[in-house]
């Protein structure tokens, strides 16, 4: 279970598809749903190892945390600090604060004064974090796609 919960939402999706699956649908196989299980472990341990295996940034909040940044700034939309926290599940205001500035400090996020308001402060993915959350997400996608979209 660490692994899926690692996984962030895809964890959160195997668990609920399989007690619905469970319940309702009997047309998902053993073997689809291990092959799920394994391709969410491998979700899990790429995270890890695309951060070198630093523990601090094995959890699910800095995948809440980095996924919604960079994917807001593919989008165009800059997201500001407090809107940040928000992307992270658990931990206080003091706690969530503690990680943006952790993630700022390691050179993963950015963090740039508004336009309009120079009190405003928007985060924005370094190009270190983008390579990172990119090569991840395409290596990932390619597992899943390989164990489920047949080749044709």
């Amino acid at each position: 279970m660490k692994h899926l919960a690692a996984a962030g939402p895809l964890g959160h999706c195997l668990l609920m598809q399989k007690s619905e699956s469970a319940q309702e649908s009997p047309t998902i196989s053993d073997a689809q749903l291990v092959a799920w299980i394994d391709a969410l472990e491998a979700y899990a341990r790429d995270w890890d190892a695309t951060f070198e295996g630093q523990p601090y940034y094995f959890t699910q909040e800095f995948w809440y945390l980095f996924v919604g940044v960079v994917t807001n700034a593919w989008r165009g939309r800059p997201v500001t600090v407090s809107a940040a926290n928000q992307f992270m599940k658990t931990g206080s205001t003091r706690t969530r604060e503690e990680r943006i500035k952790k993630a700022v400090q390691d050179g993963f996020l950015l963090k740039v004064p508004g336009n309009d308001d120079k009190r405003t402060m928007f985060l924005t993915p370094s190009p270190e974090l983008e390579r990172l959350i990119r090569g991840h997400l395409g290596r990932t996608y390619n597992r899943v796609r390989q164990a489920f979209v047949p080749e044709g």
